[in-house]
């Protein structure tokens, strides 16, 4: 069956809806809520540590500030994603960066050197809205509009020679009678032999949608690096 990332034009499948669960570790009981992306996640985490998900989730607890126990480890998990692609831990390729998109709860892009869209995730979609352009093969700042403390070309440049391991943005998105707003962060992935990068973007503090836009120009409609 053809992915939604393969299929820009697909309806958005409604995200999974979050499972209570209660684990134990030493006579104490963990009562959490989180979608089961995050639960499949906590599991493998937990494999990789070589201990039971009761103890992870207890370890986790101990280092959690306070607050929203849930929310910490639905941030413990991304930031975990973050970090092994930066470390290059994951296979570069499409299908398998496709998958870890597609899997994440945030809204989220993987772009090609050139910055032309390759594939998004059920969230962003929804973020965006419906739309009249293809998503897949559109250039990025054609789509929307990127804001970064340096020139979008130069932070792309820093991060495709390995000078820069991320970047935050603020993007909007206008169309008729509304404007979508979100801080995003850019992730880029070297292939081994440095042949090859991709870069996922992730969506975070989403702004409201159905927003009055007011006339705007773009800033960042600039053309592609030259190859």
């Amino acid at each position: 069956m053809e992915s939604v990332l393969n299929r820009p034009d697909a309806p958005v499948k409604e995200a999974e809806s979050p499972k209570p669960r209660i684990v134990q570790y030493h006579n104490r009981r963990y009562s959490v809520r989180l979608e089961p992306v995050f639960w499949r996640a906590l599991e493998r985490l937990a494999e990789k540590s070589d201990v039971r998900l009761g103890r992870y989730i207890a370890d986790q607890a101990e280092r959690c500030p306070g607050g929203n126990f849930s929310s910490f480890l639905r941030v413990h998990c991304m930031l975990n994603l973050e970090e092994r692609l930066a470390e290059g831990h994951l296979a570069t390729n499409h299908a398998s960066l496709m998958a870890i998109v597609q899997s994440a709860p945030l809204p989220g892009l993987i772009l090609s050197r050139y910055r032309s869209i390759i594939g998004a995730n059920p969230a962003f979609l929804e973020w965006l809205g419906p739309v009249e352009v293809a998503i897949r093969g559109a250039n990025l700042t054609n789509l929307i509009q990127v804001r970064t403390r340096l020139p979008l070309n130069e932070v792309w440049q820093k991060m495709l020679d390995g000078k820069l391991q991320g970047a935050d943005a603020r993007i909007l998105y206008v169309a008729p009678g509304r404007v979508n707003a979100a801080h995003a962060n850019f992730v880029p992935v070297h292939v081994e032999d440095g042949q090859e990068f991709y870069a996922i973007m992730w969506l975070a503090h989403t702004g409201a949608r159905g927003q009055q836009a007011a006339p705007e120009t773009s800033v960042a409609a600039r053309p592609a690096l030259p190859r």
